[in-house]
């Protein structure tokens, strides 16, 4: 992904705003965040009709196909949609098969342990049987000070048989922006916490 799309992308999740005001100064509760996920990423996918049904009926922003591109990859296409939360403002996309995935994306001055995502997803798989088992986890540059750091927790059956789920979060830092004043601002964090089926799921 090229630094241009993120910084439009963040951009998008702040609303145009300084680095100071993507999120405020206190530590932010995840708590909204995984309500999102649980909504949409959980109760309604892999139903993309679903998915799509729910964020009309919520009469969610639909983002733009510019818009929706800097975030989703998948060639197959899909859809973008902006929620406006009590704690900002997030990015829910649905991608269609065979990257077949629903995430939910919010900018914040504090990243966000794992654990509470990782309790939910626990939740959600254990319900049908499953469990989840810790995947691969990358941390690499991206240029410019950008920096991600991405994690895999692969869901399998009672057996250990990967059913072909993944959960997926990811945290991007960016430094803060040199202000008109020739000051540095604060650095951010996009947090993402993602779904996703694969194409051979069983």
């Amino acid at each position: 992904m090229k630094l241009a799309a993120f910084c439009c992308g963040l951009l998008l999740l702040g609303g145009g705003a300084r680095a100071q005001e993507v999120a405020p100064d206190s530590v932010p509760s995840p708590d909204e965040f995984i309500s999102l996920f649980s909504s949409y990423c959980l109760e309604k996918f892999p139903d993309d009709a679903a998915v799509f049904s729910a964020a009309s009926d919520a009469r969610l922003k639909v983002l733009s196909a510019d818009e929706a591109k800097l975030f989703i990859r998948s060639k197959s296409g899909g859809q973008g949609w902006l929620i406006q939360g009590k704690g900002g403002r997030y990015v829910l996309t649905e991608e269609l098969p065979p990257y077949h995935a629903c995430t939910i994306r919010h900018a914040v001055l504090t990243p966000f342990s794992t654990e509470s995502f990782n309790a939910a997803a626990d939740r959600f798989v254990a319900a049908k049987g499953n469990r989840l088992v810790e995947g691969s986890a990358t941390q690499r540059p991206m240029g410019d000070g950008v920096a991600s750091a991405m994690s895999y927790r692969n869901e399998v059956n009672a057996k250990g048989v990967p059913t072909g789920e993944i959960f997926m979060f990811a945290v991007v830092g960016y430094p803060g922006p040199v202000t008109a004043d020739d000051t540095q601002s604060k650095p951010f964090w996009e947090i993402r916490f993602s779904r996703v089926i694969l194409r051979n799921a069983t």
